[in-house]
């Protein structure tokens, strides 16, 4: 059952008149920041007329509207700094004190809504942390005790609906591509070792999953569909980028199916036409990461349930799948989604149906931390996150992964490994 949170952000209109401003201030672009003259970590001494500035600082909008006033005090920001959009509604104020944040900070929408408030003490945010949609409704409440995320933490659509909720043992994320277009949904992703290209899928039906490429250029992911193929069930793109390797289902007579795997090569202009990879085929294997060394790790159901590894062969081709440990896949459980860093003596997957008798053992179903010891996986832990599949990470220390419907992340370091 849905829950909804009773309460809606205030909309606010704020114009401020030029003549309740103080005779203090001047235009801020007469401001000039001193940076042989620190004042700490990150801020120079702010200077007007060449000495470090008391007052109030102020800037315009073509359009004459209020852009910005800041408070200074002895070349440092010292008191309210607000800032405005060009119709006339406030965007941004908060208090500084010796240029840190202190107290109740508030961001808005450019309609009026509120869209963001947060206390800080000493630029250190502490206590609870509101978010809207510019609807109103809002969209997320999570708590900080000195900088550190505390307690439960809810996200909230749209409608007032909960999406999601969290803890200590279920950390917050954040979609990693933003928001999911209306109708349709995320999965699969998997990142070149650079982390500037991710091949993933967006669906409406979950058989029927549409491929597209994103790719980094000047801190945006550009995003375009892949037209090598209609329709994927799941994919993984090569560390290098060349190639794309991804699983079908074809329908076949009294309602059953069959899986079908291809390659495709990247080429000079676009990509290959799909090459068969023969040694898969109707082994109702998916769920593929290409790991450095060139290894295919999966997900089979035959001939037994659970996570196998192919070796590279002539032409971007597969050896038959091994199975992998049986420390991997006990039970007959659903081991899924392996990643194997670069060394090759860590992984982690997704793991989930686990038998009855053996769930006091198990634990519960989700991400799962393996290390490569005395030859064989060792199980470690279970990672504080709630249940998820497609685990990746990227060079900048992101752990990426699959969450309701959409490509989400943490920060690998808050998993506590050593990846």
């Amino acid at each position: 059952m849905h829950k909804k949170i009773g309460f809606l952000a205030p909309i606010v209109f704020s114009f401020l008149a030029a003549a309740h401003l103080s005779n203090a201030q001047v235009p801020f672009d007469q401001i000039e920041e001193d940076k042989k003259e620190m004042t700490d970590s990150y801020y120079g001494t702010f200077k007007y007329e060449g000495n470090a500035f008391t007052g109030k600082a102020i800037a315009y909008h073509e359009n004459g509207k209020i852009k910005t006033l800041r408070t200074f005090k002895n070349g440092s920001y010292h008191g309210m700094w607000t800032e405005w959009y060009d119709n006339g509604n406030r965007k941004f104020q908060g208090d500084r004190r010796k240029n840190m944040g202190q107290g109740l900070t508030k961001w808005w929408y450019p309609n009026g809504q509120l869209k963001k408030q947060g206390t800080y003490v000493k630029d250190i945010q502490d206590g609870v942390v509101l978010r809207w949609h510019d609807n109103g409704q809002i969209s997320l409440v999570r708590y900080f005790d000195n900088g550190n995320p505390t307690g439960g933490w809810t996200t909230f659509d749209n409608a007032g609906d909960v999406i999601d909720e969290g803890n200590s043992e279920n950390l917050f994320y954040k979609a990693f591509l933003g928001p999911n277009e209306p109708g349709w949904e995320r999965a699969s992703p998997s990142f070149t070792a650079d982390g500037k290209t991710m091949a993933f899928v967006q669906y409406n039906d979950w058989m029927k999953k549409v491929p597209h490429l994103a790719t980094l250029s000047k801190g945006e992911w550009n995003v375009e569909r892949l037209e090598f193929t209609d329709y994927v069930y799941n994919m993984a793109i090569s560390p290098n980028g060349d190639r794309i390797i991804y699983k079908v289902y074809e329908e076949i007579q009294d309602d059953k199916d069959l899986t079908r795997t291809f390659l495709v090569q990247r080429e000079a202009k676009g990509w290959s036409a799909p090459m068969e990879i023969t040694n898969l085929f109707d082994l109702n294997a998916g769920y593929y990461q290409i790991a450095t060394d060139g290894s295919l790790y999966m997900f089979a159901r035959t001939p037994r349930k659970g996570t196998f590894v192919s070796f590279p062969q002539e032409e971007g081709f597969f050896s038959k799948p091994e199975w992998i440990s049986d420390n991997l896949s006990p039970y007959d459980i659903t081991s899924f989604d392996a990643i194997v860093n670069d060394a090759g003596d860590k992984l982690i997957v997704t793991q989930a149906d686990f038998p009855k008798e053996h769930r006091e053992e198990l634990g519960e179903n989700g991400f799962y931390y393996y290390e490569k010891r005395n030859g064989d996986w060792t199980r470690i832990k279970r990672l504080p996150l709630a249940y998820g599949w497609g685990a990746n990470v990227t060079p900048d220390g992101k752990f990426v992964y699959v969450r309701n419907d959409n490509i989400v992340f943490v920060a690998l370091e808050d998993l506590n490994i050593e990846w």
